[in-house]
């Protein structure tokens, strides 16, 4: 019986991991479906294209053309690396009076 039940094991185990594997596919299949239709009701609706533009509306602040003099004040500042322009911006804030922290 034992012999048996050892010969037959390796069998069920196969088994096994085909159904896994199938269902793990058809999981997969139906979320991207899901995803699809999700994508295609967002579209017809308008919604990504009217949250997209939403966003950066909401964003906007008082200091919004700040950084764009800093820039255009010495065009050579737009050569540098980004994380050199923010630190030159928060002196050039600094030095402005610009913040809220005493210069």
């Amino acid at each position: 019986m034992l012999a048996r039940m050892s010969e037959t094991l390796p069998w069920v185990l196969v088994t096994l991991l085909a159904v896994c594997a199938g269902l793990l596919l058809w999981l997969v299949w139906v979320v991207q479906r899901g995803m699809a239709r999700l994508e295609r009701l967002l579209e017809k609706r308008g919604g990504s294209g009217a949250l997209a533009a939403a966003v950066p509306a909401a964003r906007k602040s008082r200091h919004d053309g700040e950084f764009e003099a800093f820039l255009k004040e010495d065009p050579s500042r737009q050569q540098l690396a980004k994380s050199e322009q923010f630190s030159a911006y928060r002196r050039w804030r600094r030095e402005k009076g610009l913040n809220w922290a005493k210069p």
